[in-house]
């Protein structure tokens, strides 16, 4: 305590902080339930740790292989594995906990390397800033990858800072093994190291780029022999990979430079940044929430006046070039996904945070200490509250929605075979029902033993089946569930 009391202002302030954004982080992931993209990734995980074996060509609710660097996947096998032992619904809930410790990890990162870069007052804005930022805050609770990859990155820029090149080098690789992203913090690496080192810049350069691309290069490689295309199912167009059904029908792979001027879906990076899931305004009439209309032109007025100091902070900005270029580095790639994709990026931006927050925070610093500023201060404090309070509502609200269904999930675990394959395009549906699954055509009919039928899942509307199909489902086979108050119904396929 007498070391505590020693400290400065703003040093007690980050722990403050520190400690405050850590726990809202470990309350939101053990409140949350696991859904959208990160059903199809702890399937591919749970599959690791009981088969020992890396997943190809296993179904769980995408009509595709197992394409994603699998460094994530290590992790969460590892933790399935370790957990097991105590019970399913231990280890279950033990996954969702690495979400935030590497959420936590990257807050106390992202400070150490805004001290490094400028002053202790800037850390402490700039740890404010992520702390509290929705994007961050979710994808520290929600077990995507980005969380993991989001830490590996301001880990080896502050490796890198340090002129810990081999280290830096390793972590870099380590990234490109958790995501094909991690291969952008490779520009800002070779800008550190190339500031930081009058003597052997090409010497050093090089180890950078050999280690990392060394370890990153394994995945791939492994996805060219298997799949046909180093990074699938990106660009598939112009590699040639293996076509599966569903990105054939929704374009994914194809060079599509006209999407760069789809003005409505660029507004929703920006509400993906600010927590609006997906980016899609559509998800807030997912609840009934009374004056929701006019709450949302209030939390978008909050969002603006949050942001203003961003733009204030690039006049006489340190380490400008440095964290432009960080920044730029993440803006291309969403844009190369956005023309292979969609618009759904603002989460692939998360690695890049830590210097939108050194932005913010010095131009936060450059309005005078008047008046005006204590007015200023006390409104993003306002905002903040809100930021969390709005976090903190919608996860409870998606948990109690999904927990609707876990009568539906229960039966299909305990009445159906452990090795027993459904029916149904829902990645959720199959995390839930720890079942492989069929994708819904006429031509599965025979290889799936169940259907899960919901046409109103409305928390993943993958789950609904063609009607065409549906009608062959109901005469083929045999309804053995029906839960009236949900709406699910499953189908015995064959015997």
């Amino acid at each position: 305590m007498k070391k505590v009391k020693k400290l400065d202002k703003y040093t007690k302030l980050s722990i403050i902080i520190l400690i405050v954004g850590i726990l809202l982080r470990f309350y939101l992931a053990s409140a949350h339930h696991i859904a959208g993209d990160a059903c199809w990734q702890l399937s591919n995980s749970r599959f690791i740790a009981e088969n020992k074996k890396l997943p190809l060509f296993e179904q769980f609710g995408r009509d595709e292989p197992f394409w994603s660097p699998p460094l994530f996947h290590f992790v969460y096998a590892f933790v399935y594995i370790v957990f097991n032992g105590f019970g399913s619904n231990i280890a279950e809930f033990a996954v969702k906990l690495i979400s935030p410790i590497f959420g936590s990890l990257a807050l106390i990162l992202s400070y150490l390397i805004a001290k490094k870069l400028f002053d202790k007052k800037i850390a402490f804005y700039s740890l404010l800033f992520m702390a509290v930022i929705p994007l961050h805050i979710d994808y520290s609770a929600f077990s995507y990858i980005d969380g993991m990859l989001t830490f590996l990155v301001a880990l080896s820029v502050y490796l890198a800072l340090n002129n810990n090149i081999v280290s830096s080098a390793i972590v870099a690789g380590l990234a490109i093994l958790t995501k094909y992203n991690g291969i952008f913090v490779l520009p800002v690496l070779l800008l550190i190291i190339y500031k930081n080192n009058r003597n052997q810049k090409s010497k050093r350069l090089l180890t950078l780029l050999s280690v990392s691309l060394a370890i990153g290069s394994i995945w791939f490689i492994r996805n060219w022999y298997y799949l046909g295309n180093p990074v699938w199912p990106f660009m598939n167009s112009v590699f040639h990979g293996i076509e599966v059904e569903t990105f054939t029908k929704t374009s994914v792979g194809s060079v599509n430079l006209s999407s760069l001027l789809n003005l409505s879906a660029i507004s929703s990076v920006y509400l993906g940044i600010f927590g609006v899931p997906d980016g899609n305004i559509k998800a807030l009439g997912f609840f009934s929430i009374p004056y929701i209309n006019s709450l949302f032109y209030l939390w978008l007025l909050g969002t603006l006046i949050f942001i203003s100091p961003f733009m204030l902070g690039f006049s006489r900005l340190k380490n400008k070039k440095l964290l432009l270029i960080w920044i730029a580095s993440y803006v291309v790639l969403a844009l190369l996904y956005v023309i292979n994709s969609s618009w759904s990026v603002s989460r692939f931006l998360l690695p890049a945070f830590p210097a939108v927050a050194m932005i913010w925070a010095s131009g936060l610093v450059k309005i005078k200490p008047n008046n005006f500023r204590k007015a200023f201060l006390l409104v993003i404090s306002l905002i903040i509250i809100g930021f969390v309070f709005a976090s903190v509502l919608k996860i409870n609200l998606a948990a109690n929605a999904w927990k609707a269904y876990e009568k539906d999930f229960s039966w299909a675990k305990s009445s159906t075979d452990k090795d027993s394959t459904f029916m149904t395009n829902s990645q959720c549906v199959s995390f839930s029902i720890n079942r492989q699954t069929y994708y819904p055509s006429a031509g599965n009919l025979d290889e799936a033993d169940y259907a899960f039928v919901n046409q109103d899942f409305r928390l993943d509307r993958a789950a609904a089946i063609d009607n065409a199909l549906l009608s062959q489902v109901k005469s083929n086979g045999r309804l053995v569930y029906k839960n009236e108050k949900t709406g699910t119904e499953v189908y015995r396929l064959r015997d």
